[in-house]
């Protein structure tokens, strides 16, 4: 028996950035998605003014060990969902459907690190 993920469970939670989230969506190991780290129009206006980014929960969890400390970096996938839907969402082989992963932060109970976050959940 294993206990390997096959499927995303998909929910239909949504967050929105509540601060700038420039740098702040990253690959499942912790480095930043290329994607999202442009200065260029519209991503950098978007991902630069509180309230304007929206992402949609992909449901599945990533931890990254931290130093020594027992405790770790708590990621969510999530798709990021611009305002202009004649766009859809991406699908070249450059943005991977602008998917990428948010640090849920704030937690330090279930060995989160504690780090605040800038997105909220809305629903």
């Amino acid at each position: 028996m294993t206990s390997y993920l096959n499927s995303y469970k998909q929910t239909s939670a949504m967050y929105i950035n509540i601060a700038s989230v420039h740098g702040q969506i990253y690959n499942a190991d912790g480095t930043v998605a290329q994607w999202a780290a442009t200065n260029l129009d519209p991503i950098s206006t978007v991902f630069g003014t509180p309230g304007h980014a929206i992402f949609r929960d992909m449901g599945k969890v990533v931890y990254l060990p931290s130093g020594g400390n027992n405790s770790s970096t708590i990621l969510r996938k999530v798709q990021y969902v611009p305002a202009n839907s004649e766009n859809g969402t991406g699908g070249s082989p450059e943005n991977d459907y602008y998917t990428g992963y948010i640090r849920i932060g704030g937690m330090t109970y279930g060995g989160g690190d504690g780090v605040p976050t800038p997105v909220a959940r809305i629903s």
